[in-house]
């Protein structure tokens, strides 16, 4: 994968498979210290394996399919960068799994289209309440779907009008922080 929002998608997928209703994405760049850490975590039911067996590229719990890929492409991509991965406990209850890397790294993948990513989860999983908080030195963007969703009437919420403007948000959001430099 060669952005950080693609394994991001990817992990976001696995937290639903999880059954996840609440799931945070937290992007906290540091430039002072040269280093960007994503967190992912959710409140789903948690690993079934050992986080060894997780990581393991020829381990999956996915029915039909022979390896497990996500993790481990994820790992490589922060160890390439000068960093590392790690799978932990979440505040919310489920796995969370930090990633951190050093920021100006010619080796780190670029973040990607982090806006297109997260709303196209939001439009085919519109019961979900996912969070995502962007950071850095000169500002915060701060998004929650269920903030969104009490934008709209009742009769007018449905998961493209709710990823729409959770794609504005966080476009705006990040504009702001860029504006600010």
């Amino acid at each position: 994968m060669y952005e950080l929002s693609l394994h991001i998608l990817d992990l976001i997928e696995n937290a639903i498979r999880a059954d996840a209703s609440v799931i945070a994405v937290t992007i906290t760049e540091r430039p002072q210290d040269d280093r960007i850490d994503i967190l992912v975590e959710d409140n789903g039911s948690g690993l079934c394996v050992t986080p060894e067996n997780a990581l393991d590229p020829f381990y999956t719990t996915k029915e039909g399919k022979r390896t497990g890929l996500g993790l481990s492409l994820f790992r490589a991509a922060a160890e390439q960068a000068g960093g590392t991965l790690a799978i932990e406990k979440s505040s919310l209850g489920g796995v969370g799994v930090r990633a951190t890397m050093h920021l100006r790294d010619i080796d780190r993948k670029p973040l990607g289209d982090l806006a297109a990513t997260l709303s196209s989860v939001v439009c085919t999983n519109p019961h979900l309440d996912l969070w995502c908080r962007f950071s850095t030195g000169r500002g915060e963007c701060m998004v929650r779907v269920s903030d969104v969703a009490k934008e709209f009437r009742a009769n007018e919420r449905c998961g493209l009008a709710i990823a729409r403007r959770v794609s504005e948000k966080i476009r705006c959001g990040l504009a702001a922080i860029e504006s600010s430099a």
